[in-house]
């Protein structure tokens, strides 16, 4: 009997759900007349809620870890999904500025040939055959030439401004009437 108040700490019935109990319960007086617990049908019962309980964490587990991966998926599609898109973004840009220096390439060398042939319409050999042709003006000659020797060392002249204001003239007329 001592034995049997022992065992009763560990009865494991007590975790059990209320239908397993009903079905599985046993009596302390059958137990006590036999003397010997069935241990048979404990086990099955206790096997068969533990069963249940792991099924149960099971479930509850299976869904927090399938809602965790679905989310962790999500995430990694996403940023997956963001790499490629900045990759593809990338790669017209450096599209756009291949072409763009094309073309700047192309303007740089019309560019130079116009001032090429700006520089050749230039020439002075251009102007001097525009002034024979088309102007029909020649060289100077040494006949055209005229010496001017001064004896009495430099001299300066001064050309006076025409001014073709009135008020400037009627004040000049003045000026000179006065002097």
């Amino acid at each position: 009997m001592v034995y049997e108040d022992r065992n009763l700490a560990y009865d494991l019935r007590l975790f059990e759900k209320e239908e397993m109990l009903h079905s599985s319960v046993h009596t302390p007086s059958k137990e006590k007349a036999n003397h010997q617990p069935e241990p048979e049908k404990q086990n099955k019962a206790v096997k068969s809620s533990r069963k249940t309980i792991t099924r149960e964490k099971r479930r509850k587990n299976n869904f927090f870890k399938i809602a965790c991966s679905v989310v962790l998926a999500l995430a990694v599609v996403i940023v997956v999904g963001l790499i490629i898109h900045g990759q593809v973004q990338l790669t017209e840009l450096n599209q756009q500025i291949g072409a763009a220096q094309k073309d700047l390439e192309e303007q740089q060398s019309i560019y130079t040939q116009l001032e090429m042939k700006v520089d050749a319409s230039i020439s002075t050999a251009v102007v001097e055959k525009y002034a024979k042709e088309e102007l029909k003006m020649s060289k100077v000659s040494n006949s055209q030439k005229e010496f001017i020797s001064l004896s009495q060392g430099d001299k300066v002249e001064l050309a006076m401004e025409s001014s073709n204001n009135v008020f400037d003239t009627i004040a000049q007329s003045f000026s000179s009437l006065w002097a």
